[in-house]
């Protein structure tokens, strides 16, 4: 591949300059989801076991009720982050089936309102198509120094998306590092559970949307600049030529269909940051 050069972001162009987050609308692009999974939960922090995912796509059984979420930086065309959203209609939420809610903490939201953030994830490997026989050179990483700006991004997705389907709240079981680093951002994150181990210590929030998004805009003028593109927010995978097929190769179908969804329609490659 040619080496690109691409500019640091300005300030008021935070993330959108540098990255996009695509809508994984169809199961090519799940699998795109579930690869970068895999990559970072069972090889690079090695969560999970390799063994137990022989086609390199990490999944659970969340992931049928859940909209997922991939990154891609727009210069190199290279994915490099995911996320997902666990919706309401999920039999349980992840923090539920482990049981570290604290009843007393519960507000008495509409099930409808809730959501749950989970596998946030972000490749650090500089060459993770060297490691993993499932990758190809359509995946990349993030310096450690942007991997803040991907976190913006993040929350701005989750919190337009939220706001898009009457989620007014998110659960999320973090790192006290984690926390820190949210809350300095500007995020309001309410506990509602006791610490557990899980892969580390982690401590269950409740974060609110509408006031989350209220703080993180008074908190940075660059911040509420990032949040007034709300359409850049995030894009559906299925506004790419299907061609895109061609480039990432077989995906195997080893999970139970998911919902009947058609190959991507044709069409232009997504717009660059242009609001």
């Amino acid at each position: 591949m040619p080496l690109l050069l691409t500019p640091r972001p300005t300030l008021e162009r935070l993330f959108d300059d540098t990255y996009e987050v695509i809508l994984a609308d169809t199961e090519t692009s799940r699998a795109i989801h579930r690869k970068i999974r895999y990559q970072v939960y069972c090889l690079e922090r090695q969560f999970e076991n390799p063994a137990d995912f022989p086609h390199g796509e990490e999944h659970d059984r969340w992931d049928h009720h859940a909209a997922s979420f991939i990154v891609r930086h727009r210069a190199s065309w290279q994915w490099v982050a995911a996320m997902r959203i666990v919706l309401p209609y999920a039999a349980t939420f992840p923090l539920e089936a482990l049981h570290c809610l604290d009843p007393a903490r519960k507000v008495g939201l509409p099930r409808r309102q809730l959501g749950e953030i989970s596998r946030v994830c972000v490749i650090r490997s500089p060459t993770p198509h060297a490691r993993n026989p499932h990758l190809n050179w359509e995946f990349g990483h993030v310096d450690q120094d942007r991997e803040s700006e991907i976190v913006l991004g993040f929350i701005r997705t989750l919190i337009i998306y939220g706001l898009d389907r009457g989620i007014e709240h998110y659960y999320l079981l973090i790192t006290g590092a984690l926390a820190r680093l949210l809350r300095r951002l500007g995020m309001v994150l309410h506990l509602v559970g006791s610490p557990i181990e899980h892969r580390g210590w982690r401590t269950p929030y409740r974060m609110g949307v509408r006031e989350s998004m209220v703080s993180l805009c008074r908190r940075s003028p660059a911040v509420r600049a990032l949040f007034a593109r709300q359409g850049l927010a995030y894009q559906p995978f299925s506004m790419f030529d299907d061609d895109i097929d061609d480039l990432l190769g077989p995906m195997h179908p080893f999970l139970p269909p998911l919902a009947a969804s058609g190959r991507p329609r044709a069409g232009a490659r997504l717009p660059a940051a242009s609001v």
